[in-house]
């Protein structure tokens, strides 16, 4: 959800890039300005040229059917479009991760996400960002229940939620698509960044 609010978006603004390319396995775009690259291993089979992209690949292991599937996805197909990226040019890079990852984590999900992260700063790009957000709101699809549960649960207690507890706030797909595209075309930074709730929202 979070790359079609990012297609939506930077189609609103088209006359700001050269190209506006989405690598995808499934038609999903119904914007002029935007070339669909559809694969199924997300191969990016054309010779063209990107200073910056965005990867919004991402899963739970209810929807892969398996920790090994989760992993595939979440790590390995992110790492294979990061190289491929890293091969046409790009310099600056935005990758969605999640708030808690860390290679170390006891949970699987949360060691994908930081395996995924390490792995992906390995390949040396000039800028790169991880935005780690909370649970998400907005899905253009249809809502899995457990995230309606969450969502019930902490919606109303978001303005409780101050301090180091402000990261876990829900925060609509929309708004990290916002920050991850503001931040590719204004910030100019060397390094690996991070960012959460707070920074991606400026609540």
């Amino acid at each position: 959800m979070i790359g079609g609010h990012a297609l939506e978006i930077a189609s609103l603004q088209s006359d700001q890039f050269e190209g506006i390319y989405s690598v995808t396995r499934r038609t999903s775009s119904t914007h002029s300005c935007v070339l669909e690259l559809i694969s199924e291993n997300l191969d990016i089979d054309l010779d063209i040229y990107c200073n910056i992209g965005l990867i919004c690949l991402g899963s739970t292991k209810k929807q892969a059917g398996s920790n090994e599937a989760l992993y595939k996805i979440d790590h390995d197909l992110v790492l294979h479009v990061a190289k491929q990226m890293k091969e046409i040019g790009v310099t600056k890079l935005a990758v969605v991760s999640s708030i808690g990852a860390n290679p170390s984590s006891p949970s699987h999900y949360l060691k994908c996400k930081g395996e995924m992260e390490r792995d992906v700063q390995a390949l040396g790009f000039t800028n790169l960002l991880f935005v780690r957000p909370g649970p998400l709101v907005g899905r253009k699809v249809k809502t899995r229940a457990d995230e309606k549960l969450v969502q019930m649960i902490l919606n109303p207690l978001s303005p409780l939620m101050i301090g180091p507890l402000e990261k876990y706030r829900p925060i609509h797909a929309r708004d990290i698509a916002l920050y991850m595209l503001k931040y590719l075309m204004e910030n100019e930074q060397r390094g690996t960044h991070y960012a959460y709730q707070p920074e991606i929202t400026g609540k």
